[in-house]
């Protein structure tokens, strides 16, 4: 296969909430030039498509029957090519929180894992951006599915061997910043530029604001694993929707938070709504796909069973917008929320020719990700050389 191909003519929504007709230069893995409909083209995808960025997925907890925590670098593969299928070309690996020596050992091996992917040539699916510690820094009073006996105290230390043991890869920590230590955690992870989430919180307004000046810019799952946004007394949400320089990560599947108040988020905050899937495989005993959520043994929901592309025509449906609009909360948002933005999350020259196509019913037809077909329909596609 060529590295220089030229995709089209088709739709083009390049992120920015607009949609164009055109076609698309491709040379070594990256957008060289968006050209006119009219001319040569050496893929041509079906009448009526969509061409789009790829996805960008920044919580979840593996793929199929793989957990990050338990299957570890396995997982990574199974969940390159489950992302793909989805029209997504990355994903931030989630580790939960476990016993601790298993956490660094999980993030060690993962990181390991999505390097040898990397290395192995061109690319089989969706990239490991990274990896996100969900835990253990977290309220136990708020804690659901994370175990009281592994949640643990926060200390310059932990925050040290994490950064170990993901090898330079750790590029998110969920932590409830009102627990003891947490405030200096998060302004050396905030100095190493990795993003602090808060999450599994009982948090309020106040305690919101500071956290957002100690560094934290985003929400873990908005309205899960939090206090309830009281009129009278706001929980740390409210400062979220309010601080300008924050984002908040939804899982929109209609059943963590409901339709009315998904709607209702959007109208308030609009692209700095990250969409996010915290997706958790069943696997194991234990866990069940009950009542559209993933849930523990005692009901307790646990993640959900939401896909990515899934999520953005739940939000189009939801908040009432088009494709074009919906699909910036899961591509341009969540890779400036990463600071992946100059590489990802737009169509524009120079960018990674990471992008996924869609049909004029919004599936996915096929992922391209660094120029390079992936999934679906692109495998039909044989790029030759092509000059514009």
């Amino acid at each position: 296969m060529s590295d220089t191909f030229i995709l089209g003519p088709a739709r083009i929504a390049p992120g920015d909430g607009t949609l164009m007709h055109g076609r698309i230069a491709i040379e070594r893995g990256r957008i060289a030039r968006i050209l006119s409909e009219e001319g040569p083209s050496d893929s041509r995808p079906p009448d009526g498509a969509i061409i789009a960025p790829g996805l960008i997925d920044v919580h979840t907890n593996g793929a199929d029957e793989f957990l990050f925590n338990r299957d570890q670098g396995h997982a990574v593969e199974v969940a390159s090519r489950a992302y793909a299928r989805q029209g997504a070309t990355g994903f931030v690996a989630g580790i939960i929180t476990a016993p601790w020596e298993s956490m660094l050992h999980a993030a060690s091996e993962v990181s390991e894992a999505a390097v040898e992917l990397v290395e192995k040539g061109d690319p089989i699916g969706a990239r490991c951006l990274g990896i996100h510690f969900e835990g253990p820094f977290l309220n136990p009073k708020f804690r659901r599915v994370h175990r009281a006996e592994w949640i643990l105290g926060a200390t310059r230390e932990r925050a040290q061997e994490m950064i170990e043991a993901c090898r330079g890869a750790l590029v998110m920590v969920t932590m409830a910043p009102e627990m003891e230590g947490v405030d200096e955690l998060a302004r050396f992870f905030h100095d190493q530029g990795i993003v602090c989430s808060a999450g599994h919180t009982a948090a309020r307004y106040r305690e919101g604001v500071l956290a957002i000046g100690l560094g934290f810019r985003t929400v873990t799952h908005a309205f899960n694993a939090m206090p309830p946004l009281d009129h009278r007394d706001p929980s740390i949400l409210a400062a979220f929707i309010q601080e300008s320089r924050t984002t908040v990560q939804l899982i929109c599947d209609g059943y963590h938070v409901s339709p009315p108040m998904v709607d209702l988020l959007y109208r308030t905050l609009h692209e700095r709504v990250v969409l996010a899937t915290d997706n958790m495989p069943p696997a194991g005993s234990g866990y069940r796909i009950e009542g559209g959520v993933v849930r523990s043994e005692d009901g307790t929901i646990a993640g959900s069973a939401l896909l990515m592309d899934q999520a953005v025509r739940n939000l189009m449906m939801y908040a009432d917008i088009p494709f074009e609009t919906a699909v910036i909360s899961a591509t341009r948002s969540p890779a400036k929320l990463l600071g992946l933005e100059r590489e990802l999350g737009t169509i524009e020259p120079g960018k990674r020719a990471d992008l996924s196509v869609w049909s004029d019913e919004y599936q996915v037809l096929s992922t391209i990700v660094g120029g390079i077909p992936v999934y679906g329909s692109a495998h039909l596609y044989r790029p030759s050389r092509a000059r514009a």
